[in-house]
This record gives structure tokens, sequence and C-alpha cells, in this order.
């Protein structure tokens, strides 16, 4: 387990699972994401929840279920032991230009920073 790889692991995930290469049902979930951003928009990776929970029924849940597989890879890449990890998040906040990557591991040290989309 590399401790010091946390920060590039979350991002290059945050970063992809943002990018227009997740492409879902017709459209990209960047796009589902920007409609919704006049609130407080939060996934959770591990819970494997949403909020606000009509993201749940729609683009944003099945492609987390595609991206559950690319959790795993991401993390062994990056020599990361997913059960150190007690939260991996994307955060936008309702007037902030740029989602964040929360990640809290078993020592409780948190790790954040912006992730830059590519959105259209």
């Amino acid at each position: 387990m590399k401790y010091k790889n946390i920060n590039a692991f979350a991002h290059n995930f945050c970063h992809s699972f943002l990018s227009l290469m997740n492409y879902v049902d017709g459209d990209y979930v960047i796009d589902e994401l920007t409609k919704v951003r006049r609130g407080h928009i939060e996934i959770d990776f591990l819970q494997k929840t949403i909020i606000p929970v009509f993201l749940e029924k729609g683009r944003v849940k099945r492609s987390m279920g595609f991206y559950e597989r690319f959790l795993k890879e991401s993390a062994t890449k990056e020599n990361i032991d997913l059960s150190h990890i007690k939260t991996l998040k994307l955060i936008w906040e309702v007037n902030e230009r740029l989602p964040k990557y929360l990640v809290i591991d078993d020592r409780d040290k948190v790790y954040s920073k912006n992730v830059v989309t590519h959105g259209r």
C-alpha cells in the first residue's frame, strides 16, 4: 500500500468519471451533472450513493456500476489497497466552478483537490 499515491489515484479516477469518455445511455455523465449543478452533488464511490437522490435512478448511477470495476483496477495500478480507504467521494458544491475529490484513508488523513473537467 502506497499512501503517497492516493492523490494521483483519486484525481485520475474522478477525472475519468467526469471525462467525455464516460458516455452512458446516449449522453455524457458530465452533461447530466452539469444540468443539476444548481444544488450540491455528492457521489460516494465506496458506499455507492448519490446526492441528489433523483440521480440514483439514471445515467449517473448506471455509470457508477461500470466504474466499480475500473475503481479496483485503478487502485491496483497505483498500488492502493482499497481496504485502507474509508471515503472516496466526488463533491461538487453549489457555487464552485470545479468539483473536487475527497478521500479519507485508514489513518484519518484527508486528501482533497479540485478535478479539472473537460465538459462541453
